[in-house]
């Protein structure tokens, strides 16, 4: 008499289910110390908003911006890693809005103050 795996195939197929909403895949880091250009910027100005990187967005991933994001790490209950990761990213993106053009670039605007403007939907990180 031959028996169906039909069955064993769906229970194996639940316990991986399940294991995998237990564990959920490890982040991955998007961003590092000695990173530069646009996304930095972003990832800077999103921090200015949340008034934990007081300085100009420079595109430039330095320790200050590694110091401000271990701080939104913190209180966001991450890892406190200093390392931009696709889970901060969630974090970030779920806590901020898309910079505008004078928030990411200080020059286009004389206002140098973070915007205290409620998050907005299509955010771009």
């Amino acid at each position: 008499m031959r028996r169906s795996g039909g069955r064993r195939t769906a229970a194996v197929l639940a316990v991986l289910a399940l294991a995998t909403a237990c564990h959920p895949a490890a982040a991955t880091t998007l961003m590092r110390t000695g990173a530069h250009g646009a996304p930095v910027r972003d990832l800077q100005a999103r921090l200015t908003q949340l008034g934990l990187f007081r300085h100009s967005p420079t595109g430039s991933y330095t320790t200050d911006t590694a110091t401000a994001l271990r701080t939104f790490q913190k209180e966001a209950g991450l890892p406190p890693t200093g390392e931009f990761t696709t889970a901060d990213r969630s974090a970030l993106l779920s806590r901020t809005r898309k910079p505008e053009d004078g928030e990411l670039d200080p020059r286009n605007s004389d206002r140098d103050a973070p915007s205290t403007a409620p998050p907005r939907t299509g955010n771009g990180l």
